[in-house]
C-alpha cells in the first residue's frame, strides 16, 4: 500500500510524524529519558543561557564571567553578536517564545530539504530527524538550530543558475561563522560548480568575509576560551575519545588526529575508489548538500570534543546515503562505501542515546559510580566504531576536495 503513495503524500506523512514525534515529548517530557536524553526539568536551557548573558550586560554585567541569572550559572561562551538580542528587546522571559520557534523554524527547514520518494526513504529520514540528538538540539533550543538554519542557504545558492547568487553562498558561511566559529570550514563547499574563475571569485570572497568576522569576534574567543566546558562521555564525539587513552593529550592528540585524517585522506585517493564516478544531475543538491554537512562533522570530530546536538548536520547529508547506494551509474566501490556510512550513520545517531536510557534504568539501583564505569567503558569501547564513520566521510571529502582544487587552476 505504502508503495503507491506519491512523493507529495509521503512528504505530508513525513511531516505529519515529525510533528507526531515532537509534539510527544510536549505532553510527555518523561519521554526524554526512554531515548537517553536529560531534559533537566527546564525547556530550551541554552536558549535561556544566552538570553541570561544579555540580561547580565543589560545590568552592567560581564557576560563571560560566571553568570548567576542562568539556571547553572553558566557564562556566556559565543561570539558577542549573541549580546545584541537584547537590542531586540529580548530578556529572558522570552526563552520559552524564542526556542519554540526556533524550533519550529529549524524543523521546518529540515523538512523542506528532506523529500522522501519511496517508503524506505521516509523510514531513513525518521531514523536521522527523530534520532536522540537531534531531539536534544531541539530540547535544548541550542544554537546550533540557528547555524543550521542558516547554511541550508548555501546549497540553493550553488545550485541558481544566476552567477550572483552563486557568489552569495559565502555569506551564510561568514554569517555562521561570526556566530560559532567552527561553520568555517563550510567554505569547502564553495569549490563546487564548474569553472574556474567562478570559484576562484567565490572562495577569495569568502575568505575576505571570513577575514573581517575573525577581525570582529577573534577577540571573544580569547575571553570566553577558559570557560568552553569540555564535552565528555555519552552523547559526545571527538578524535581525542580515542586518542587521549592511548596516552596522547594536548597538542599532541590534535595533531595526531589531524595527520592521521590526512592519511586516510591519501589512502582514499590511492585507492582510486571514485575513478570514473560521474556525478548526475538528480544527485547534484544532494551532493552538494553531504559534502557541507560532511565537513561540519568532521572538522568538529578532528578539532576538539562536542555534545551530541551537533549531529543536527547529519540531516544535510541524508539523502545522499540513501540515494547513492541505489545509483547504478555510481561504481560499485562509491555504492558500497555510501552504503557503509549510512549504516554507520545510524550506530552514531543512536548507540550513546540507548546506552544512557540503559543505564537510567538502574539510577537509584545501583551505585553512581558503577553505573559512570560502565558508561566509561561502553564510551570506550565504541570509539573505533565511530572513527571508522568519520574516516568514510573523508574518503567523500577528499575526492571532493581534489576535483574542486583542480578546478581552480581552471582558465574558464
Amino acid at each position: 500500500m505504502l508503495k503507491a503513495l506519491s512523493p507529495r503524500t509521503l512528504w505530508w506523512l513525513l511531516v505529519g510524524l515529525t510533528m507526531g514525534w515532537y509534539g510527544s515529548f510536549v505532553v510527555s517530557p518523561e519521554l526524554f529519558f526512554c531515548i537517553g536524553v536529560n531534559h533537566l526539568g527546564v525547556w530550551f536551557l541554552d536558549t535561556f543561557a544566552i538570553l541570561a548573558s544579555n540580561d547580565a550586560v543589560s545590568l552592567g554585567r560581564d557576560p563571560y564571567a560566571v553568570n548567576l541569572l542562568d539556571y547553572l550559572n553558566r557564562p556566556h561562551v559565543y561570539s558577542h553578536w549573541w549580546l545584541h538580542l537584547r537590542d531586540l528587546g529580548f530578556t529572558r522571559i522570552h526563552s520559552i517564545a524564542i526556542g519554540a520557534a526556533l524550533g519550529v523554524a529549524f524543523l521546518t527547514t529540515a523538512l523542506a530539504w528532506l523529500r522522501p520518494r519511496a517508503p524506505g526513504e521516509l523510514l531513513w529520514y525518521g531514523v536521522v530527524l527523530f534520532s536522540s540528538p537531534v531531539v536534544l538540539a531541539v530540547d535544548r533550543g541550542n544554537n546550533d538550530l540557528v547555524v543550521f538554519i542558516l547554511l541550508a542557504a548555501v546549497v540553493p545558492c550553488l545550485m541558481s543558475r544566476e552567477r550572483w547568487v552563486r557568489f552569495l553562498a559565502a555569506v551564510p558561511i561568514a554569517l555562521a561563522a561570526g556566530l560559532k566559529f567552527y561553520p568555517a570550514i563550510a567554505g569547502l563547499v564553495l569549490l563546487a560548480t564548474p569553472g574556474g574563475r567562478e570559484r576562484r571569485g567565490r572562495i577569495l570572497l569568502a575568505v575576505g568575509l571570513l577575514v573581517l568576522v575573525g577581525w570582529d569576534v577573534g577577540p571573544d574567543l580569547a575571553r570566553f576560551g577558559k570557560f568552553v566546558p569540555r564535552a565528555e562521555g555519552l552523547m559526545t564525539f571527538g578524535a581525542i575519545n580515542l586518542l587521549e587513552p592511548a596516552g596522547l593529550v594536548g597538542w599532541r592528540a590534535l595533531a595526531t588526529g589531524l595527520v592521521l585524517a590526512a592519511l586516510a585522506v591519501g589512502l582514499f585517493l590511492r585507492t582510486r575508489i571514485f575513478d570514473g564516478w560521474v556525478l548526475t544531475p538528480e544527485l547534484r543538491s544532494a551532493w552538494l548538500s553531504f559534502i557541507l554537512g560532511a565537513a561540519l562533522l568532521a572538522g568538529c570530530f578532528f578539532t576538539g570534543t562536542n555534545y551530541a546536538y551537533r549531529w543536527v548536520f547529519a540531516i544535510l547529508m541524508a539523502p545522499l546515503l540513501w540515494r547513492l547506494p541505489r545509483d547504478p551509474t555510481a561504481p560499485s566501490g562509491v555504492r558500497r562505501l555510501a552504503a557503509l556510512t549510512a549504516g554507520l550513520l545510524v550506530f552514531v545517531l543512536w548507540v550513546d542515546a540507548l546506552a544512557s536510557a540503559v543505564l537510567a534504568r538502574f539510577l537509584g539501583r545501583m551505585p553512581g559510580d558503577v553505573l559512570v564505569g560502565w558508561a566509561d567503558r561502553f564510551f570506550l569501547i565504541e570509539q573505533p566504531i565511530v572513527w571508522g564513520f568519520f574516516i568514510c566521510l573523508l574518503g567523500f571529502l577528499g575526492h571532493f576536495a581534489r576535483e574542486g582544487i583542480r578546478g581552480l587552476v581552471e582558465r574558464e
